[in-house]
């Protein structure tokens, strides 16, 4: 009896080419999904440290009484501002655009803009970085008895590295009581 003869074969030398390029493709892919997944983490950081800065300032806003001395907030490098923590009936501070957002095209420290109702905040983080945040906010008191207060907080760029795609976080919030 004969010994049947089975083909047993190997990859092709086309087979293994294909294979090399499917593999090349998906880790080419991989690879340009890094530097995308990097910016990602950085813009994150920065929404989350705007939303901790104008968190910060509506409380401090927040937890002034009518007719108490007008607050300050000091950053990490010591500067000061001294915060103007009530609103008129039309709104007083930064221009609201119709979203109710801050409009932050305004000049600060313009009629857009009045002082002490910005701020430049510097928050200081490890290896001696810095980043400076324009903060800008509204009062706005429809009643006696109530105020609605918009604060927003973005990353600022300088003049020669403008920070692209730099979103603003806008918190809101009503204090008071029933007419």
């Amino acid at each position: 009896m004969r010994a049947s003869q089975t083909s047993q074969r190997g990859m092709s030398l086309i087979e293994m080419m294909i294979a090399c390029v499917v593999l090349m493709v998906g880790v080419l892919a991989m690879a340009a999904l890094i530097p995308l997944a990097i910016g990602t983490n950085s813009k994150n950081r920065q929404q989350s440290n705007s939303t901790v800065i104008a968190q910060m300032l509506m409380e401090k806003i927040l937890s002034v009484p009518p007719g108490a001395p007008t607050p300050t907030l000091a950053d990490c490098t010591g500067a000061s501002t001294t915060i103007t923590a009530s609103g008129s009936a039309t709104g007083s501070g930064g221009t609201l655009l119709s979203s109710g957002d801050i409009d932050f095209s305004q000049t600060a420290g313009s009629s857009g803009d009045p002082t002490g109702y910005y701020m430049l905040y510097t928050a200081c983080g490890s290896g001696g970085r810095q980043s400076t945040y324009d903060v800008r906010w509204n009062i706005k008191t429809p009643s006696p008895y109530a105020e609605l207060v918009t604060v927003s907080a973005r990353l600022k760029g300088s003049n020669n590295n403008p920070v692209l795609f730099s979103p603003s976080v806008t918190i809101r919030s009503m204090i008071g009581q029933g007419d």
